[in-house]
This record gives C-alpha cells, sequence and structure tokens, in this order.
C-alpha cells in the first residue's frame, strides 16, 4: 500500500509517497516537479506510479505555487516564471540532504523528473548536479534563452504587449545567469546517465520542435547512450497516464 504524507522540509511544503512496509528503509529518492499554475497534488498520479516501483517520491510546491502561492516577490512580472525555476533548481540539494542525514536515501541514487516547467527545471538540473543518477523530462525545454525569446513573442503573448518591448538585450541580461545551467549548449552533463524525455508532437506550449531539434543533436553520441526518446503523434501539452507507468519503469529499470 502507498503512503502519503504532507509535511515541510527547510521551509518547503511537499508530499511524500512511499511503499508502507518500506517507509523507514534506505531507498531511491525520485522527486516529481510540476507544472506552471498547479501544485504539489498534481505530482500524485506519476508519483504513484513511481512509489509503485519501489522509490521515495517527493513532491514539492514550486516557489508561488500552491502553499507558497503567498511567497513575497518584488521583481518584474516576466521575471518571477526564471526566479520559480531557479529555486526549484537550487532547493533540490536541501531536501535530498534531509533524506540522507535520516538515513533514507543515497546522494548516488536520486532521480529527478518533472513536467512542463517541472520538466525545463529537470534539464538544468542534470546540467548542475552530476550526483543525479537518473532523470525524466516530460514536454520540457533544455534552452531557458531560447525558450524565453519564443515565450515573449509567441501567441501566449498577444494581450500582455508590455512584454512583448523587452529587448533583446534585456532577455540576455535577465537570463545571463541561466546560460551556466543550458543543457542544450552543454548537453554532454548528461554524462551516459539514465534520461527518459517524452514529448507530444502536437505540443506549442512548450514547443515540441523545440525538444526534437535537442534530440536530434543529441542521440547517437556516447555522452547520450542512455537518453531514451519517446515522441507522441497528435499529442498536445498533456501527458497520458501510460506515459508516467512508462517513466516509472524507465528509472526502475535502470
Amino acid at each position: 500500500m502507498i503512503i502519503v504524507n504532507e509535511f515541510e522540509i527547510s521551509n518547503i511544503p511537499v508530499i511524500e509517497m512511499v511503499e508502507k512496509d518500506v517507509t523507514n528503509k534506505k531507498l531511491p529518492l525520485a522527486f516529481f516537479l510540476h507544472g506552471f499554475t498547479n501544485q504539489k497534488e498534481h505530482g500524485l498520479m506519476p508519483g504513484y506510479e513511481m512509489a509503485r516501483q519501489g522509490m521515495r517520491v517527493i513532491i514539492p510546491d514550486a516557489f508561488l505555487h500552491g502553499e507558497r502561492k503567498d511567497e513575497s516577490f518584488s521583481e518584474s512580472k516576466e521575471r518571477a516564471f526564471w526566479e520559480i525555476e531557479w529555486k526549484t533548481v537550487h532547493e533540490l540539494p536541501d531536501i535530498v540532504d534531509y533524506y540522507i542525514s535520516k538515513g533514507l536515501a543515497a546522494k548516488n541514487d536520486v532521480s529527478v523528473t518533472g513536467l512542463s516547467m517541472g520538466g525545463i527545471a529537470v534539464c538544468m538540473a542534470m546540467v548542475k548536479y552530476p550526483w543525479i543518477r537518473s532523470a525524466a523530462c516530460l514536454m520540457g525545454n533544455p534552452n531557458p534563452l531560447h525558450f524565453t525569446n519564443w515565450l515573449l513573442t509567441s501567441k501566449w503573448q498577444t494581450d500582455r504587449e508590455e512584454l512583448q518591448v523587452i529587448s533583446p538585450e534585456a532577455i540576455d541580461e535577465m537570463m545571463k545567469d541561466f546560460i551556466p545551467l543550458t543543457l542544450q549548449a552543454f548537453p554532454e552533463k548528461i554524462a551516459g546517465r539514465p534520461f527518459y524525455i517524452w514529448h507530444g508532437k502536437a505540443d506549442d506550449t512548450v514547443p515540441f520542435s523545440h525538444m526534437q531539434h535537442f534530440a536530434n543533436e543529441v542521440v547517437g553520441k556516447d555522452y547520450a547512450r542512455q537518453v531514451h526518446v519517446d515522441f507522441y503523434e497528435g499529442y498536445g501539452h498533456k501527458v497520458p497516464l501510460e506515459v508516467f507507468k512508462k517513466m516509472a519503469l524507465f528509472l526502475a529499470s535502470q
């Protein structure tokens, strides 16, 4: 039986999902990072599938989401999305260290998965943290700067003229800290680790074409020998249940 606990780690509200019989044992630690405007409860479905495979699953609320929606943020609205991403990536070690300190996890047995905004964070975490053992990116993006340039000129911003007047120089300045975390620029950071990538070919929210381009560049390279690309015809920005199951099985088999 899977049990679900809710508590805080370093002031971050999390959901923990784990098989009841192994609650107090050291287990593979797996994160699921939710999408934009979602909250940790949206990760229960993928969390359940990973917990069924023997992992201890942690689903944190992202900054400005869920129980953290009222946390203070004083910068410009176009910066908010990337501040969320930045905090998501940099909060991971605190949560990992919590479980290590309790003897419930090992630093070399951590998987990070995520969807949409969470998938973008996964790509950055793969660059930053060599201790991540395996990962899964569901309809994410490996290039923060490219995605930002696309986002600010896309159909999603047609009613927000104040965002469309940002100059290329301003975007570069806003995103400069993310360049070292860009998986598109440093794909060798995959370093042979198991990495499951899923994207719907009809996705125009986080464009499929961006991930397709990345996959075409890396597949076949030695550093990407354990990258598994799974593109679905006819799917937009929504992950079907079977993909959560496939992701969990992929991680468990590594």
